[in-house]
């Protein structure tokens, strides 16, 4: 059939005058033209974003994105690749408060294997619309403690109690389990959350995700962020932005002691500079700044002012430490670990403590510079002193007085100074 169709058509076309050759041509493209829009439109399209690291303003404005994306391609799906140990609880809300008003469905994916949605991550993954988790992922643990660990006040947890049970029922999950997961910080395996019913199931990969939710033929459009917004991401790191503050300090404390070093200088106002843009965004606690910095004083005290006393040092070390601890508000939901606090103060602690002991070794040597050098030092007579008259004292003449009559040629030694003369007497 296909023989006979294809010579007839192609006689068709030669045996057709040239206008009417142009004008049919002209129509198949139309029509080829119409048959080929459909099959464009028909592909739906799905709007992907990577959400990893701490939760922070960076983060929040990185989904308001990818929801405002959603909306400007009339997308079908907006899938967020989740991996956080948490963050901040304000930045948090604001993410929830998208998710909820978005017009377009929001599906988080616990991605990939080994990743966590802990704490305010447990949050985002009951507002979505839809939830999944790759093997061997975690979702829970969303207990509020201060940074010290410890335990917050029972209004605290009640109010985030019921936030994540109200979200968990608007979805349709399990509410029991999201109040479990902040009350009694339980924790749970993609497993064990399928079963409590707390995600829609268990996912290989994004593209087994947009099978399983019924979109036909998928355009992914992979949004990412900005090379600023990496950046920015990169220095709202609470342990980060502690190391700077500490760091920097030193900076310019040595800057301070060493004048026309410079370089300690710079380096260190740029570490503050960045250390205080993050504590702009972080929930800061003002005592806890002071303490560091009162630590950090009394380190200088002891080098400087008082070396050798030894207890300013260890009071800078507690105080370092104690500020440390209070660093971030308790109701911030940022957390500063113990080890990188222990480690910092300790190794802060030893280099003050082996300046101080380079401080106290040369105050114990001889002077060997300056008027000073030349007491107990031995000189030469090079005229009878009755009582006064010029020596030499390791090569430079100087003016003395002898204590009793000296002859020309015999041996002094240098006993004190008075203005521009040398106190001297017989050596024995």
């Amino acid at each position: 059939m296909r023989d006979y169709i294809l010579p007839y058509f192609y006689d068709t076309i030669k045996t057709m005058k040239r206008e009417t050759k142009f004008s049919f041509l002209l129509l198949l493209l139309i029509i080829i033209s119409f048959l080929w829009v459909p099959l464009v439109q028909a592909q739906e399209k799905v709007i992907l974003g990577k959400v990893e690291g701490i939760i922070n303003p960076v983060i929040e404005q990185f989904v308001v994105r990818l929801i405002e994306e959603g909306k400007k391609e009339e997308a079908k799906v907006i899938l967020i690749l989740l991996d956080t140990p948490g963050g901040l609880e304000e930045s948090m809300r604001n993410m929830i408060k998208a998710i909820l008003q978005s017009p377009i469905p929001v599906t988080t994916y616990v991605y990939p294997p080994g990743s966590r949605a802990a704490s305010a991550g447990s949050f985002i993954v009951m507002a979505s619309h839809h939830a999944f988790m790759s093997p061997n992922t975690t979702i829970g643990a969303a207990h509020p403690v201060t940074v010290e660990g410890q335990e917050v006040s029972e209004k605290i947890v009640n109010d985030t109690a019921s936030f994540i049970r109200t979200l968990a029922e608007t979805r349709g999950r399990n509410p029991e389990i999201a109040e479990k997961m902040v009350r009694e910080s339980i924790s749970l395996t993609e497993k064990e959350a399928q079963e409590k019913g707390m995600i829609d199931g268990i996912a290989e990969s994004p593209e087994e995700i947009i099978e399983f939710l019924g979109i036909k033929n998928p355009q992914i459009i992979e949004v990412k962020m900005k090379e600023k917004e990496k950046f920015l991401h990169f220095l709202l790191n609470p342990t980060l932005a502690y190391l700077f503050l500490v760091i920097g300090a030193l900076g310019i404390i040595f800057e301070l002691s060493n004048p026309g070093a410079i370089i300690p200088g710079v380096f260190g106002t740029i570490l503050l500079l960045l250390a205080f843009y993050a504590f702009s965004i972080f929930p800061i606690n003002l005592a806890g700044i002071l303490f560091i910095f009162l630590g950090l004083l009394l380190f200088i005290l002891d080098l400087l002012v008082t070396p050798g006393i030894g207890v300013l040092t260890a009071g800078g070390a507690v105080a370092l430490f104690f500020g440390s601890l209070m660093l971030f508000d308790i109701q911030g939901g940022v957390t500063l670990p113990l080890n990188v606090i222990i480690t910092t103060v300790l190794c802060v602690a030893a280099f003050f403590v082996f300046a101080l002991g380079m401080a106290l070794r040369t105050m114990r040597k001889k002077v060997v510079t300056g008027i000073e050098s030349l007491i107990g030092e031995v000189g030469t007579a090079k005229e009878d002193l009755n009582p006064e008259g010029f020596i030499t004292v390791e090569g430079e003449l100087w003016w003395a007085r002898a204590e009793s009559p000296v002859k020309k040629g015999e041996k002094v030694i240098v006993s004190q100074k008075e203005g521009q003369t040398l106190i001297v007497k017989k050596e024995e």
